[in-house]
């Protein structure tokens, strides 16, 4: 697995488990939860572009 889905896996993981622990924290929850969502999808973007090139 690379680095990225990890971090990604991560941070939605954290958000979660913030949210049920600490629901009035929803912004910071919600925002963890986004940017592991982000890093998972987009995070292998650089090396498809590099293929693309060559």
């Amino acid at each position: 697995m690379e680095s990225h889905v990890k971090w990604g896996l991560g941070f939605v993981m954290a958000g979660v488990v913030l949210e049920i622990v600490l629901p009035f924290l929803f912004i910071l929850d919600a925002s963890l939860i986004v940017l592991g969502i982000a890093l998972i999808l987009f995070g292998g973007r650089d090396k498809k572009v590099e293929e693309v090139r060559e």
